[in-house]
C-alpha cells in the first residue's frame, strides 16, 4: 500500500476515465491541490536525451541569468532544462521571478521546476523526476514512520557517507528533522537526497515482509547501500560507477525496491565485490618507486596546527604554478581522474578526452579542474584532494612507465589513505575502522602534508596490488584493515 498526496500518486498510477459516476460530487477540499499543467516550457520526447558532459560544464559555468533564461524558452529537452533550473537554483534560489509568465504571472524557478516534476513523471524520466524533487526539498509523507518502523525492529540507521556520529539516527524524529539530516549529510547530488528517502521507505517494507535479510545488520547504512547498489549495477552492465550510479537513479521506484532486496539477500557478498571495484589495475613493466614526494612538500614548514591550515588555504584554493601542467602530465597514467563525489559523472576527467581535444595550456582544462575543486564545498578536503593530486603527479614523474587501465577516484583514494593512516598509528584499530570512521579523519586532517602524501601513495600501491591479487587468485577476498 502506497500513501501520499494524490498529485505524487499519479506519477507511477495507471488512469481510467470514468464518465458517469452518478450522484457522487468531490468537495472543494478534494479538489484543493490541481497538479499545474505545462505552459512554459515545451518537452519533446525523441529530444529528452541526457547532456555530454561538456554540456553539463558550460550551464554549471553559466553565470548569466538572462542567457540560462533564454537556454529555458528554446529548450525541448527535460535533461537540459533540470541542469537549467539547478543552476538558477544557486545562483537566485528557487523562488526567484524567472519572467516567463510576466505580465499575467509571476512564474518562480520553483513553478519551473514542478513542471519539469511532471512533465519528468508522465515520461517515466525517473532521474529527471527525482532531481526535481530534491531541488523542491520534497518529502516522503511516509518517511518518519518508515525510520520508525526500522528502529522498533531495533536497526540504527544512518545518513549520507556517515563519516559524523550526528547522521546515526537512533531515536523515532519527525519528518523535518529527518530530510534536515538527508541533507546536510547527503552531499550536492539531489537525486542522492531523494534516493535515500526511497531506500529508508523500501528498508521498512522490506523488513516487516522478510526480516531475515536483515540478519546480522544492527545499522543500516543508507549511504553503503546505495553504493552497493550502484555497484551491482556496474558490475552487471560492465559500466564504471559513476555510470552506473545515473543508471540507478533513472530506475522505477519498483525496479530500485527490487534491486535493494537482491543487494539485501547477498549482502556479504556484494561487499566484498564492491571492494575488489575499488582495486586498479596497473600496467608495471620496472620496480615502482612508491615512496615519492612533491618537492613543495618537503620544503613545507613545520605547523602545529595543519587541519586549520588546510581550510584556510582550501578557502583561498590556492595552487602552484605548474599544477595544470602536473595533472595534465598525469593524465597519459591513466584512464582518467574523478575529482569530488566518486558516483557524479560530472566529475569524471577523461583523460583520452582531454588529450585529444586540448593542449596543456588551454584555459578550458583549467577552468574545468577549478570548477570540480570548487565543487568540493569543505575547504580541507577540497585542498587534500589537491595534495593527492600533486602527489600523484610526482609518483607518475618518479615512475614514467607506470600505467592504470583505471580511472583513479580521488574519493576512493584518500578514504584507502586515511584508513591506512589510522591503522599504522595502532594495530589493534584493525577491524574497527568503519566504526572510528569520523575520527580517524579528524587525525588525517592533522598530519603534515609529507604524510599525508606518503599515504596516498601507499594507497595507490595497496589499490594496485588488490587487482595484482585478484587476478592471481580471484576467489580469495581481499584482506581489509
Amino acid at each position: 500500500v502506497s500513501l501520499g498526496p494524490l498529485y505524487q500518486l499519479l506519477l507511477t498510477a495507471g488512469t481510467e476515465r470514468i464518465d458517469d459516476i452518478g450522484i457522487y460530487a468531490f468537495s472543494k477540499n478534494q479538489l484543493r491541490y490541481i497538479p499545474q499543467i505545462s505552459a512554459y516550457l515545451s518537452m519533446v520526447p525523441e529530444q529528452t536525451q541526457p547532456l555530454n558532459v561538456w554540456r553539463v560544464f558550460k550551464i554549471e559555468r553559466q553565470t548569466d541569468v538572462a542567457q540560462l533564461i533564454d537556454i529555458l524558452k528554446t529548450s525541448v529537452n527535460l535533461y537540459e532544462q533540470i541542469e537549467v533550473l539547478a543552476t538558477l537554483c544557486m545562483l537566485e534560489g528557487v523562488a526567484f521571478d524567472t519572467g516567463l509568465g510576466r505580465p499575467e504571472r509571476t512564474v518562480t524557478v520553483a513553478d519551473l521546476l514542478e513542471e519539469v516534476y511532471i512533465q519528468a513523471g508522465k515520461a517515466e524520466q525517473w532521474q529527471i523526476v527525482r532531481r526535481a524533487a530534491g531541488l523542491l526539498g520534497k518529502m516522503d509523507v511516509n518517511l518518519s514512520d518508515a525510520v520508525t518502523e526500522l528502529l522498533v525492529r531495533q536497526k540504527y540507521v544512518t545518513v549520507g557517507k556517515a563519516y559524523s556520529d550526528d547522521s546515526l539516527i537512533r531515536d523515532p524524529m519527525p519528518h523535518s528533522e529527518i530530510l534536515e539530516k538527508i541533507t546536510h549529510y547527503c552531499g550536492d547530488d539531489e537525486r542522492d537526497r531523494v534516493l535515500t528517502q526511497e531506500i529508508l521507505v523500501y528498508l521498512s517494507v522490506l523488513i516487516k515482509a522478510e526480516p531475515a535479510l536483515f540478519k546480522g545488520l544492527l545499522t543500516l547504512r543508507v549511504g553503503y547501500l546505495i553504493l552497493l547498489l550502484t555497484s551491482e549495477l556496474a558490475r552487471e552492465q560492465k559500466i564504471p560507477r559513476d555510470e552506473a550510479y545515473d543508471r540507478l537513479t533513472a530506475l522505477s521506484p519498483y525496479d530500485a525496491k527490487m534491486l535493494l532486496r537482491q543487494v539485501l539477500a547477498s549482502y556479504s557478498g556484494l561487499d566484498k565485490t564492491l571492494f575488489k571495484q575499488e582495486s586498479l589495475h596497473a600496467k608495471i613493466n620496472t620496480p615502482v618507486t612508491w615512496g615519492v614526494v612533491p618537492e613543495q612538500v618537503k620544503a613545507e614548514p613545520d605547523t602545529e596546527d595543519w587541519w586549520r591550515k588546510r581550510q584556510i588555504e582550501g578557502e583561498l584554493t590556492r595552487l602552484p604554478e605548474d599544477f595544470y601542467l602536473q595533472v595534465w602530465e598525469m593524465l597519459h597514467h591513466c584512464k582518467g581522474v574523478i575529482i569530488g563525489d566518486k558516483l557524479d559523472r560530472r566529475n569524471r576527467v577523461d583523460s583520452e578526452s582531454v588529450l585529444s581535444e586540448m593542449t596543456p595550456g588551454e584555459t578550458n582544462f583549467a577552468r574545468r579542474l577549478d570548477h570540480l575543486l570548487t565543487k568540493i564545498h569543505a575547504p580541507e578536503y577540497r585542498h587534500l584532494t589537491i595534495e593527492a593530486l600533486r602527489e600523484l603527479a610526482a609518483l607518475f614523474q618518479g615512475n614514467p612507465d607506470l600505467q592504470f587501465d583505471d580511472y583513479i577516484a580521488l574519493d576512493v583514494l584518500t578514504g584507502h589513505a586515511v584508513r591506512l593512516a589510522w591503522v599504522a598509528d595502532s594495530p589493534n584499530r584493525i577491524g574497527f575502522y568503519e566504526q572510528q570512521k569520523a575520527a580517524a579523519w579528524s587525525s588525517f586532517y592533522q598530519r603534515s602534508p609529507k604524510d599525508c602524501a606518503l599515504y596516498i601513495a601507499k594507497a595507490l600501491q595497496f589499490l594496485a596490488e588488490l587487482a595484482e591479487a585478484e587476478e592471481s587468485n580471484p576467489e580469495k577476498a581481499p584482506e581489509v584493515a
